[in-house]
């Protein structure tokens, strides 16, 4: 997309990023907010539900008695997670569901690698591969994959490269993605998108595909909200909302705090968790609307709707978001040439019959 920017334009483009890293040197956004040393933790409270649901007890009273106990709001009822992830946890143990993560990461390096062959260089897709692995590392934490962003976030790191990769591959896309809606709702502007991005590509069997497992999922929610409403009493907590508008700093603390990036000190950390975002505009074409689409719109989202304290949606952008460090390279180039008034180094588009 750099590639098309005209020359004044790309001159813009540079001197906001400039601005940008200025900005991640010298502000000091307040912090996120975890629960203080030895404290009752969301990554507890599931593991403590499924626990419960482990011993037969129905999920949505196991959960409600459990919020209740800890002081978590039950009102509205989406502050009550869905029950995929305790129903299976319950089955196979948190090591159990962590090996099913690792073989989602496994899948999400495999396909980053190669879906992008005869496009992205051998070197570029090697990082793309390297970068969805750096951010993958959560997973060697079970406590970490409690929090259901995390899972969510490898299966749309898998669906992502089949989506614009191996966009006749939709067979295997929106199961994978139905796994990560089902687990943690954020998924679902990944599956909306890609239910237009597939009608806009006139792929009309895909599209019915995405039609029926936002229905099921839809319908699935339904039920999970009437079980969840009718263990409501009165005094019950309310949440306090999502409308934090915490802006720029907020996503970028987002990232920061769901990926290796915590390790940096803060400053470089806004600093790397926002080059991604330039990276990804290094894709044109119908594919790079569509990353761009993605990318930037969870980061608004994040920006907007988040609270300090709900920092790990981050994590729903994790691993593949770090996927705009490979594309890094081919982005500054491109602006370089841009600046210049010149195209080059731009993605070729995907082949008629891909």
């Amino acid at each position: 997309m750099l590639a098309r920017l005209p020359r004044p334009a790309a001159i813009l483009f540079a001197l906001l990023m400039l601005a940008v890293t200025a900005w991640c040197f010298s502000v000091t956004p307040p912090p996120i907010k975890t629960a203080k040393k030895g404290g009752y933790t969301d990554a507890r409270l599931y593991h403590d539900i499924a626990a419960q649901v482990a011993l037969g007890k129905p999920y949505h009273q196991s959960a409600a008695e459990l919020h209740r106990a800890h002081h978590y709001p039950l009102k509205p009822f989406f502050t009550m997670r869905p029950p995929t992830e305790m129903e299976i946890t319950a089955i196979i143990g948190w090591k159990g569901f962590q090996k099913l993560c690792i073989v989602m990461l496994v899948a999400g390096i495999f396909t980053w690698a190669i879906a992008h062959e005869g496009r992205l260089t051998g070197t570029e897709r090697f990082l793309a591969g390297a970068a969805v692995a750096v951010g993958g590392t959560a997973v060697s934490s079970d406590w970490l994959m409690a929090l259901q962003e995390y899972p969510a976030g490898l299966c749309i790191a898998v669906a992502f490269a089949g989506v614009i990769g191996w966009p006749r591959q939709w067979w295997y896309v929106v199961p994978v993605l139905g796994a990560g809606l089902f687990i943690r709702e954020l998924a679902l502007p990944f599956a909306l998108l890609a239910l237009v991005y597939a009608g806009w590509n006139r792929r009309w069997v895909e599209v019915g595909a995405w039609v029926a497992l936002i229905a099921a999922w839809g319908m699935f929610m339904a039920l999970h909200a009437q079980l969840a409403m009718a263990q409501w009493r009165p005094g019950d907590i309310q949440s306090q909302g999502w409308h934090a508008m915490q802006g720029f700093s907020g996503f970028l603390k987002a990232v920061i705090f769901t990926t290796p990036l915590q390790r940096l000190p803060l400053h470089w950390a806004l600093f790397g968790a926002a080059l991604p975002l330039a990276g990804w505009l290094a894709l044109g074409g119908r594919e790079g609307v569509f990353a761009n689409l993605l990318v930037w719109g969870y980061a608004i989202m994040i920006a907007m709707f988040s609270r300090a304290d709900t920092f790990y949606w981050g994590a729903i952008m994790n691993p593949w978001y770090l996927v705009g460090y490979a594309l890094l390279p081919r982005a500054i180039v491109q602006l370089y040439w841009a600046i210049r008034g010149q195209r080059r180094a731009e993605v070729a588009p995907l082949p008629a019959n891909a």
